[in-house]
């Protein structure tokens, strides 16, 4: 019951693989441009970036996660998407360029025409490898995934950091951007030998959007509703201010990619493969959900308890207040876990309008809340969003028990461990750093509290649930299996 099914270990390892390194890599690419161009040029990119990835789910109309989750895809099905995908990516092109001026003049910022008509090019770009990806993820292929991101990333840092160097400004990041998503196109062709043919199935298409395009909305509406204080901070603060939450939400994302994407990755593809059995199913979910507690919880929150000096060391002098978003985004991690391991759950079993009712729901009450106390400045801004995040979790459980007849006190029982091993964990940290910051440097600090905290982590958690040792021994066994030579 406890063990790591093989269906699992694989994808789990390539798509952690994955994002390792690709987050080293881009992370090491994003710290290099944000000491070399300040935060006001990094704000004026991140408000056209905000736009581009506001649009860009959507712009897909949800057409990869038809194919995953398609039980039976034909040639002719996958030519569809593909042919689909595309005409909608350069629909959105044409409509953010034309549009570009417009939102120059909402931002109150004239430099963000160029770059937003730049930037759209990302939505004709992106069409061309996506539906490929999307049938290596069908498929469990995460190798393969795993290579194209890290070529994305390479093909991101030579570009952006030459234009840096070069004084391109602002510029430098838009060229990463671009060659980030063109190269992320060109590896997936290369990935799958696939070559979409020139056909198109009217009954196929509807077939597929009926269930994607509450997906991509739902989708949408979920980057709006995590980016919500950029948007609005956009408008009424300034560059500056969205440079600083778009700092430390990059400090996060990084946390979330190394601990938690891989999860998320495999979720839909891999509980796709049990929706005919409520049982496997559920088995499923409750073994993802301790596993991505375990590796996510002591990351986010040994981040918290060490903010200040992680934004030293890496952003320097003038990037101070990100240390607050950082904060603000960690104590959201819980929810985060939570809720994105139900939605995969809810649209594996075909219910991609629940998912889209839910996460419309969710939109609408952290806009109206984070408009209500912009006055209070960007970090209220931000705590709106993990307060709402909290408040929603009894609905999802409440679907999780409807549709996967999975308790809370199971879910609980999953997370329990991490979270008390966590909370040790971090009054361990914050005693180290108050006994030693007036002393030692920050890269000194977290050499010394981050290995401590750590080991009190593990330990405790293997103390409460000894079993993980075992998960991590089936996974570690399944991939030697698999690698050695027959």
């Amino acid at each position: 019951m406890n063990r790591i099914s093989p269906d699992v270990a694989k994808p789990l390892f390539w798509s952690t693989a994955s994002s390792l390194g690709t987050q080293a890599l881009s992370f090491l690419t994003f710290a290099i441009l944000a000491r070399l161009l300040g935060a006001p040029a990094f704000g004026l990119v991140a408000m056209a970036a905000l736009v581009i990835d506001l649009l860009l789910t959507l712009s897909t109309i949800g057409m990869n996660e038809a194919v995953v989750q398609r039980r039976s895809l034909t040639e002719e099905d996958a030519d569809t998407a593909f042919w689909a995908n595309l005409a909608c990516g350069l629909l959105c092109c044409v409509v953010t360029v034309a549009a570009a001026p417009l939102l120059a003049r909402l931002f109150d910022q004239p430099e963000l025409a160029p770059i937003v008509a730049a930037l759209a090019s990302i939505f004709a770009i992106t069409p061309l490898g996506t539906i490929h990806t999307a049938r290596l993820q069908r498929e469990l292929r995460f190798r393969s995934v795993a290579a194209r991101s890290l070529a994305a990333s390479l093909a991101g840092a030579l570009v952006g950091l030459p234009l840096a160097l070069a004084g391109f400004g602002a510029w430098a990041l838009v060229g990463q951007r671009i060659g980030a998503s063109a190269a992320m196109a060109v590896s997936a062709w290369i990935s799958t030998g696939w070559m979409p043919r020139p056909r198109f199935k009217c009954a196929a298409c509807r077939d597929m959007m009926r269930f994607g395009v509450h997906l991509g909305i739902a989708g949408t509406l979920n980057q709006i509703n995590i980016r919500s204080a950029e948007v609005i901070s956009g408008i009424l603060v300034g560059p500056a201010a969205v440079a600083f939450i778009r700092a430390g939400s990059r400090i996060v994302e990084v946390l979330n990619q190394v601990t938690y994407a891989p999860f998320q990755q495999i979720a839909l593809p891999v509980l796709a493969r049990t929706a005919h059995d409520l049982q496997a199913m559920r088995t499923t979910y409750l073994r993802m959900s301790r596993l991505s507690a375990f590796v996510m919880f002591p990351a986010f929150f040994g981040t918290l308890a060490l903010s200040r000096q992680v934004v030293d060391l890496v952003f320097g002098p003038g990037w101070e207040p990100v240390a607050d978003a950082i904060r603000i985004f960690a104590c959201a991690v819980v929810p985060s876990q939570m809720n994105t391991l139900v939605v995969a759950a809810i649209a594996s079993a075909g219910e991609s309008r629940t998912v889209l009712a839910w996460t419309s729901t969710q939109i609408v009450l952290g806009l109206a809340a984070a408009a209500a106390v912009h006055d209070w400045g960007w970090q209220a801004m931000l705590m709106t969003g993990v307060v709402r995040g909290y408040l929603v979790l009894p609905y999802g459980l409440y679907l999780l028990r409807k549709r996967l007849e999975i308790p809370f006190r199971d879910v609980f029982a999953s997370l329990r461990p991490a979270l008390t091993s966590s909370a040790l964990m971090v009054v361990l940290i914050l005693a180290c750093v108050r006994t030693s910051e007036a002393s030692i440097s920050p890269l000194g600090i977290i050499a010394f509290a981050l290995p401590s905290g750590v080991v009190t982590y593990v330990g405790s958690y293997i103390w409460q649930d000894p079993a993980i040792l075992v998960q991590a021994r089936d996974m570690l066994r399944s991939r030697l299996c698999r690698n050695a030579p027959r």
